[in-house]
């Protein structure tokens, strides 16, 4: 059998698949495949080579329960590792008022896939940040025999957290709620950075989006706000998802699918994706309506970048330094830049890109406050490689919160070559000049070496890893790679 992931770019060749319903019948699975390599995959809505598999595949559809817990002082959530994370949001609401502290881009992973990677929304940590203990099924090392496994502290629930699906199969997590909340929201324009992050203060929940070739940005001003709902709620969503979600995504479609012609492209970025934004339009509602949007509606890749704070501007300055050079053969390179590729040896390697690639979607920006676990991607970060001149000699906090960078491509899956050569280029020249983290649930182009090395506790997890599956019976080729084996 074969299936093939969301975004088209991985497809799994397991020999052998099954949707176990119980904690029981995982138990029986593993022991009667012991000596396999097994792994599990959620909806498959991951561009990455962690949910590759060729041997036993677990699907968790059926383990999806959703058990509150706690009181109006202690609130969490014991859930199965295979539910949606919009079946938990609704459960949580329905059954007692309660949702998650953060709630990501999309709600179509499961809670399992989620955590497994790192899934983040703006403003607040990752979701792996507010896991309080993960029950994992793996082997005895004694006995051989598959057991279940409840990780409650320590190093290595902070290695649960986001394990990559290394530590064994996760049946189910317990993680914190809150009393559901409103956020007010409302779309403007600022045409630099500085502004942006301003405000900021204000509105701790936003995010934002550089428009490539207008150069601009536009900004989902975002607070939590004790108010009722808007009396245009209901209109503004229905705004949201059929000319946001929808309507701005086919224009885009139009353009990177079917006319192909850069001039084109250029001018929908600069032109008509503005017009698809009503600013100022203030509208208060429920934080699960407000922070979910709709990207999954439509096939597409993506890549995304962590960097911290400190470093924010002089990567996106260099990201829409080497935009311009693919995707409209700009060879006017400013001292600032010319001296960074020199320094990071990628000078060739763009210019052999010039005019191969225009971009044609907003490149949407989060922040996202540094998470309790040993590599996700907002993690603790050590010393950060101090390559540009701009940035202050002084060590980084490792407490110093990130932002993702995120670059979506709609193109169709013949088209990807020079997207997938760009993204490359970008995640080997940003790792080493501003320590920038892919995500590892996206596309993650670098080698195991090379993330490694941005993680200061990725030995820690390997360490932990090791011990929990010393046979390596939970990974794949890939996570061979990344932790040695």
């Amino acid at each position: 059998m074969s299936l093939t992931n969301f975004g088209r770019n991985i497809t799994l060749t397991p020999k052998t698949s099954y949707s176990p319903k119980s904690e029981e019948e995982v138990l029986e699975i593993l022991d009667r495949h012991r000596g396999q390599r097994i792994r599990v995959v959620g909806r498959l809505h991951s561009w990455s080579r962690a949910i590759e598999t060729d041997d036993v595949l677990l699907d968790l559809r059926h383990l999806n329960q959703v058990e509150p817990e706690g009181n109006d002082a202690t609130k969490s959530v014991v859930v199965g590792a295979g539910c949606q994370i919009k079946r938990l949001l609704f459960e949580l609401k329905r059954q007692k008022d309660w949702t998650l502290p953060s709630v990501g881009f999309i709600t179509e992973q499961t809670v399992g896939g989620a955590i497994s990677t790192g899934t983040h929304g703006s403003g607040k940590h990752s979701l792996s940040h507010y896991v309080l203990s993960v029950r994992i099924a793996r082997y005895d090392s004694q006995s051989g025999h598959a057991i279940c496994e409840e990780i409650r502290y320590g190093a290595e629930l902070q290695a649960a957290r986001c394990s990559l699906g290394c530590l064994g199969v996760i049946l189910c997590v317990r993680m914190e709620c809150r009393t559901t909340y409103a956020v007010e929201e409302f779309f403007e324009e600022h045409r630099n950075l500085k502004e942006v992050i301003a405000a900021e203060v204000e509105y701790p929940l936003q995010q934002f989006y550089l428009v490539p070739w207008r150069w601009t940005y536009f900004v989902q001003h975002r607070r939590e706000l004790d108010q009722s709902p808007s009396k245009s709620l209901g209109i503004y969503h229905w705004y949201r998802f059929l000319v946001i979600d929808v309507g701005l995504i086919v224009s885009i479609l139009v353009g990177a699918r079917i006319l192909k012609r850069p001039s084109i492209v250029r001018g929908l970025m600069r032109w008509i994706v503005p017009c698809f934004v009503i600013r100022k339009w203030r509208v208060v509602g429920p934080s699960d309506r407000q922070l979910v949007m709709e990207n999954e509606l439509f096939c597409h890749i993506e890549i995304e970048y962590f960097v911290q704070k400190r470093q924010l501007h002089s990567a996106m300055e260099f990201l829409t330094q080497v935009l311009k050079v693919v995707g409209d053969r700009s060879d006017s390179y400013d001292t600032t830049f010319k001296n960074q590729l020199a320094q990071v040896q990628e000078e060739a390697a763009l210019r052999s890109l010039t005019g191969t690639y225009t971009h044609h979607f907003p490149i949407c920006v989060r922040k996202i406050l540094t998470d309790d676990t040993l590599i996700s991607m907002a993690s603790p970060s050590g010393q950060v490689r101090e390559i540009d001149e701009a940035i202050p000699k002084d060590a980084p906090s490792a407490n110093e919160h990130w932002y993702a960078i995120t670059l979506s491509n709609f193109q169709g899956t013949k088209d990807r070559e020079a997207f997938v050569q760009l993204s490359e280029l970008l995640a080997r020249s940003m790792s080493k000049l501003f320590g920038a983290r892919p995500h590892w649930g996206k596309l993650c182009p670098l080698t195991p070496s090379e993330l490694r090395d941005l993680y200061p506790s990725f030995n820690e997890f390997q360490k932990i890893c090791n011990r929990a599956d010393p046979e390596h019976r939970f990974r794949n080729r890939w996570t061979d790679q990344l932790l040695g084996s």
